[in-house]
């Protein structure tokens, strides 16, 4: 069977399945200083040191989940500065680590310094998939050392204190402390200190080629590298399976099958070949919504690189229907920026003529992705309850909240056909979302932050 996982490897490397090689140790103290990248609180025994690399530990996977490797390798320079420490500290007579377990102490936390060195090393080669494996090496090592310190080693936000939101964002900032349901949309609450999921993608076939049948196989882990049991359905499916070309050229919204067993089936035919990227949505229980990367690469016939060019002002013809997008800012007559709010208004007619004969599909009105040109940057997004959108058009909109500027492709699908008989439409647009006043530490609107791993040899 041939393996096509990617984040796969990160659960594998955590459970000791996978070893990758150990990279060069580097001295952050010697090269950066470390008043310049690895600023510490002063401590002075090892619970309190295990405090703050547990802190920082839940910061950094929620930085490398975002896609930040700018303020991700800083907290790891933190962490490998304390990790360090442990060894001496733990040799204190009231260190509370009993003698024989000091040099396991020692042991486990130079190993955690050494990967931290990994996501240090990744950061200075723009490396986020690298950088995740980094750090679930980090998480083995953490894991060791929990016993000698906290009880909960990985706390994902300051305080410790698990928080749920939207991820609709319906209520703005608003987070809840329980899991549950948003009472403004009704969506699954996410679970914002949920630490990466993984998905491990492989095929029945020797080899994935460009315009032949192939069936994937998927499997859904957990941080643990467990397999994921249970899941909230989501818009009638409990995974949303996007493909799309590394150019933004190709593009399709599948839903693989379950099997007994938890894993899920797809029946897939490439139309070329080159480099994919599978974007995995789903909704573990309890913890909301997940989007999981895995590179995927295509045997066959490579076409041209298709430029991004914005088009947003250019109705787009599909099967006969005519589709224009407006976006605008969230006050009247203000630009789409990121770090606020955005609306994308698209308007359908068919003969010069409004349609207002929409159905729902997947149980919308309309289903709308977005990714950046970079594809580091993903948003799943379902129509407001405007009039158009309950009432079949003409009109659908749609509101999503962007990280960064820059250029972005989306995909709007439209039930033109009727509930028992779907015919979707799928129209494509590129558009630039400009420089927010304040996109420093936005509020992402998204299904989950997307992990990354490793492509297929």
């Amino acid at each position: 069977m041939n393996s096509l996982s990617s984040a796969a490897c990160v659960a594998f490397v955590s459970l000791g399945f996978i070893t990758p090689p150990a990279p060069a140790q580097h001295d952050h103290e010697d090269h950066h200083g470390v008043t310049e990248h690895a600023k510490t609180s002063a401590v002075d025994s090892v619970s309190a040191a295990l405090a703050e690399i547990a802190g920082r530990m839940g910061r950094l996977g929620t930085l490398l989940s975002n896609g930040d490797l700018d303020k991700a390798h800083e907290e790891s320079d933190t962490i490998g500065v304390l990790a360090k420490s442990l060894g001496s500290l733990a040799l204190k007579s009231d260190s509370g680590v009993a003698r024989d377990k000091v040099k396991v102490v020692n042991k486990a936390g130079r190993a955690l310094a050494e990967a931290s060195d990994g996501v240090h090393d990744a950061y200075e080669k723009k490396d986020l998939a690298a950088a995740k494996v980094a750090y679930a090496r980090m998480r083995t090592q953490a894991d060791l050392l929990a016993p000698f310190g906290t009880s909960d080693p990985m706390p994902a936000l300051e305080g410790g204190t698990d928080r749920y939101a939207c991820p609709m964002r319906d209520e703005g900032d608003k987070t809840y402390d329980k899991a549950g349901k948003c009472p403004a949309c009704g969506m699954t609450l996410k679970k914002l200190s949920s630490e990466p999921f993984a998905v491990q993608v492989t095929s029945a076939e020797s080899s994935v080629s460009a315009g032949r049948p192939t069936t994937l196989s998927i499997a859904l882990k957990d941080p643990t590298g467990k397999p994921v049991r249970t899941l909230e359905t989501v818009h009638e499916k409990v995974l949303h399976l996007l493909i799309v070309s590394n150019d933004l050229s190709l593009f399709a919204h599948e839903h693989p099958t379950i099997q007994p067993d938890g894993t899920f089936k797809l029946n897939h035919t490439f139309s070329s070949g080159g480099e994919y990227t599978l974007y995995h949505d789903f909704s573990p229980t309890g913890v909301g919504q997940q989007v999981v990367q895995v590179p995927f690469s295509v045997e066959g016939t490579k076409p041209e690189p298709t430029a991004l060019v914005p088009d947003d002002s250019y109705p787009k013809t599909v099967d006969g229907y005519v589709v224009s997008l407006r976006l605008t800012g969230h006050e009247e007559g203000a630009a789409a920026a990121a770090g606020a709010e955005t609306h994308l208004l698209f308007r359908i007619t068919n003969n010069g003529k409004p349609v207002t004969t929409l159905s729902p599909y997947l149980g919308a009105m309309g289903h709308l992705v977005v990714i950046s040109a970079d594809r580091a940057e993903f948003v799943h997004s379902h129509p407001h309850e405007s009039a158009g959108s309950v009432n079949g058009g003409p009109e659908v909109e749609f509101e999503a909240h962007f990280r960064k500027p820059g250029v972005y492709k989306a995909w709007g699908q439209f039930n033109v056909g009727t509930r028992e008989n779907e015919r979707v439409l799928t129209v494509p647009f590129t558009f630039t979302i400009a420089q927010g006043v304040n996109t420093t530490e936005p509020t992402p609107h998204i299904h989950g932050e997307p992990s990354a791993g490793s492509p297929r040899k």
